[in-house]
C-alpha cells in the first residue's frame, strides 16, 4: 500500500473510527425519557440528544432575551472513588459557567434579563452525569500493534483518562414556565492520570464547550427570515 493511500485511510479511521466516549443515550434515564414524552426528538446522535415541543422556530413568539436560572451549586454524585474524591469549589464552577454561558449569548445578541419577561426565554442547565473513561486512540493506535500498545497502557494504568460532563438543559417560557425545549449534551474535560482525582480546572473545557453548544442550538431558533 503506498504511504499516501495508507495516511488516508489512518486519517479516516481517526476521524470516524472507534471513540472511547460514552454515549449520550446512556445519561438520560427512563424518568427523563417520560418526563419528555410530550416533546418530539429533533436531534439525536452519540454526542447529543435534543427535544423540542413545537416545529415552529422559537423567535416565532419569543425574542432573544434569555433569563440564566442555573442551580445555586454544581455538585456531582458518583459512585467511583477517583470523582467521589473530587473537591472542587461548587461555587467557582458555577460562576465559570455563569460566565462561558453569558459571554456566548451576548456574543451571539441575545440581551440577559435579570427577572422572568415578557417574550423571554429561560434557560435552565444543569450537570446531569460525570465519567471518565480511556483517552481516544490517536493515529498510530490504529495500526494493530499501536492499538495492543495502547489497550496494554490502559489495563496496566499508564495510559491517562478522558472526562466527560453531560449537561442536560431546559427553555421554557420565563413567565408561564411552560417547557419549550429540552436537550442532554456531552462535552469533555482534560485528560488526567488513571489514578488522579480531578481539578476544577479539569472542568472548565467541558463546561466552555456545553456553553458553545447550547448557544448554537438557540442561534438554529432564531436564524434570520428568508426574504419572501
Amino acid at each position: 500500500m503506498h504511504f499516501k493511500t495508507l495516511s488516508l485511510l489512518l486519517l479516516s479511521m481517526t476521524l470516524f473510527g472507534c471513540s472511547m466516549a460514552p454515549s449520550i443515550d446512556t445519561a438520560i434515564t427512563p424518568e427523563q425519557q417520560k418526563t419528555n414524552a410530550p416533546l418530539h426528538v429533533i436531534e439525536h446522535d452519540d454526542g447529543t440528544v435534543a427535544w423540542k415541543k413545537s416545529d415552529a422556530p422559537l423567535s416565532k413568539n419569543h425574542d432573544k432575551a434569555i433569563f440564566l436560572n442555573l442551580p445555586k451549586s454544581i455538585s456531582f454524585d458518583s459512585t467511583d472513588p477517583r470523582l467521589a474524591k473530587f473537591n472542587g469549589d461548587a461555587d467557582k464552577l458555577r460562576q465559570h459557567f455563569r460566565t462561558q454561558l453569558a459571554k456566548q449569548l451576548t456574543a451571539g445578541g441575545y440581551r440577559l434579563v435579570d427577572k422572568p419577561t415578557k417574550g423571554a426565554l429561560s434557560l435552565q442547565v444543569s450537570v446531569a452525569d460525570i465519567e471518565r473513561k480511556p483517552r481516544d486512540p490517536n493515529v498510530t493506535e490504529y495500526i494493530p500493534i499501536g492499538m495492543l500498545v495502547g489497550l496494554s497502557l490502559h489495563a496496566t494504568g499508564v495510559r491517562d483518562e478522558t472526562l466527560y460532563l453531560f449537561f442536560q438543559s431546559e427553555v421554557s417560557d420565563s413567565l408561564s414556565g411552560e417547557t419549550l425545549a429540552r436537550a442532554v449534551d456531552r462535552a469533555s474535560g482534560r485528560n488526567i492520570g488513571q489514578d488522579k482525582a480531578p481539578v476544577i480546572e479539569d472542568i472548565y473545557p467541558a463546561m466552555d464547550t456545553a456553553a458553545q453548544m447550547i448557544r448554537e442550538r438557540l442561534d438554529r431558533e432564531f436564524l434570520p427570515k428568508k426574504p419572501a
